[in-house]
């Protein structure tokens, strides 16, 4: 309830009260088990959309869907089964307002998550909630909430038990959760005031190209798409636009505009000339999504930057691909696995960042990193790419289309949005669909549109430099959150020895 769509950030802090207040008092594998059959339930609530996209996407019946969402769910669920073990015998130890919800950022840290999220993203829309994200990452508000949930729970099991809660404790948790509000609510006019080194004023068209509109693969049907986005592109007034945006997957073709002479690539060929014709109409540059084959190798999933005069300025290939979207994992391994499902492509990533200069001839460029889709999920990734590129924005070009009006689009927007607040840069999200977004690096939304709204909107993004100690040093905070739960845990068994020595020596 506390992720979209219900949205109710506010249950964030009680999320896991149910679990701290059961699992002590059970055995150690069925606090597995209850963790597991709660975080299954949980993924199943939040990944209800899985069986809706197996079934638009790549046409399975809906028993089969079904089964997919509940297979997803017994793996997502077991995530919580290793947090109760890890967190059962913490909490009824001192200081298990901080050791927990060390244990709950160490998991959320390490598990191999297919899609990503946290706890902290619920408070993706409480701009004052996040701003210590620039210091712990989004394990920051994970930390804040578990800590209140383990002092509620160890508050209503001792009145249930008739004993005291250790005051202390519940003075640790308050001022943990005290000091995240004021360090938000210094920080944040702060960032709000930070004046701009530039603007950049960018078009970005939201075509709501469907995912029915993308199972006609007549090409007749897919010049059409381009005529949407050429229609709604010269219908806007670009005069004061230093570039224009489509969304990932936008043009219709591959983009070769070099491919004469391919077998089949005659249409590819003719509506990529047109594209760069168009551009050289505007007299603007042009920043959208295509795929691309180059010659002799796979698929990729690609971002192109044309300049004013139609002509290539840079190229950027997907690097971390979907699993059962645009691969199937191990169908290298077991090559028979490639094209069994309808729409799980082969493609090959790239192999590095690429940030596009964006920005009027007249002064210098705003560097814009690309990021598509899937990738701005990854904090660490879109970190060590910003740095890479030294890029003053992030530019995310994404496709929805396929979750229809489910929940995975906001849910999408909310793993997303904190990658501003981490690093203090513009975030400017443009889908096919919905939700396009502007998020500036205090996490204000500049810019938020509806789902299946056919629209371009002339935004201006104020690129400005704010210090972001998570730029400098990553994911600090999340490895002394592992490193403090392995020593939380190890600590009873290395008391033990060291007694056992110790009492050795002295009988000797």
């Amino acid at each position: 309830l506390a992720l979209p769509d219900p949205g109710l950030w506010f249950l964030a802090p009680v999320a896991l009260l149910p679990l701290f207040l059961v699992i002590p008092r059970l055995s150690r594998g069925r606090a597995f088990l209850a963790g597991w059959l709660a975080g299954g339930v949980a993924n199943a609530g939040i990944f209800h959309w899985i069986a809706h996209t197996a079934v638009s996407m790549s046409e399975f019946p809906w028993v089969l869907a079904i089964g997919v969402l509940f297979a997803f769910s017994l793996y997502g669920g077991l995530q919580y089964g290793v947090l109760t073990v890890l967190a059962r015998p913490l909490l009824n130890r001192p200081w298990r307002v901080l050791t927990v919800p060390s244990a709950v950022v160490a998991v959320e840290f390490v598990w191999p998550h297919l899609f990503p999220w946290h706890l902290g993203n619920a408070v993706f829309r409480v701009p004052v909630l996040m701003q210590g994200m620039d210091v712990t990452g989004v394990y920051g508000p994970s930390f804040v909430s578990a800590s209140l949930a383990v002092a509620l729970a160890g508050t209503l099991r001792a009145r249930l038990d008739r004993v005291p809660f250790p005051r202390p404790e519940a003075l640790v948790a308050g001022a943990v959760t005290a000091v995240w509000v004021a360090y938000g609510l210094v920080r944040l006019p702060q960032v709000r005031d930070t004046p701009p080194r530039d603007t950049l004023r960018l078009a970005l068209v939201q075509p709501d190209i469907t995912a029915e509109d993308k199972k006609h693969r007549d090409n007749a049907s897919r010049k059409a798409l381009f005529e949407r986005l050429k229609d709604l592109t010269l219908r806007a007034d670009l005069s004061h636009v230093d570039a224009v945006v489509w969304p990932e997957g936008a043009f219709p073709f591959y983009f070769a505009v070099d491919a004469e002479g391919r077998a089949g690539w005659r249409d590819i060929v003719e509506t990529s000339n047109r594209l760069a014709a168009l551009v050289r109409q505007t007299k603007r540059l042009l920043l959208f999504g295509s795929l691309t084959r180059p010659l002799g190798s796979r698929t990729r999933n690609s971002m192109i930057l044309l300049g004013p005069d139609g002509a290539e300025v840079a190229r950027y290939d997907k690097r971390v691909l979907l699993a059962f979207g645009e691969y199937m994992p191990l169908s290298d391994t077991f090559p028979f696995l490639k094209n069994r499902v309808k729409e799980v492509s082969d493609m090959a990533p790239g192999d590095r960042a690429v940030a596009f200069p964006l920005g009027g001839p007249a002064r210098p460029p705003a560097r814009a990193l690309a990021s598509i889709c899937y990738e701005a999920i990854f904090p660490g990734l879109t970190r060590r790419s910003l740095l890479e590129t030294g890029a003053d924005l992030i530019v995310n070009l994404t496709n929805d289309a396929w979750f229809g009006t489910s929940g995975a689009p906001a849910q999408h927007l909310m793993v997303q949005v904190p990658r501003a607040v981490e690093l203090r840069v513009p975030l400017v999200r443009l889908t096919e669909t919905g939700i396009t977004a502007v998020v500036r690096p205090s996490g204000d939304f500049a810019l938020e549109t509806g789902l299946h709204e056919r629209r371009v909107d002339l935004v201006e993004v104020p690129v400005a430099h704010s210090f972001s100690l998570y730029r400098e040093i990553g994911d600090v905070f999340a490895w002394l959150c592992l490193a403090g739960t392995l020593a939380a845990v190890a600590a009873p068994r290395f008391r033990h020895s060291i007694g056992k020595k110790w009492r050795s020596t002295k009988t000797g």
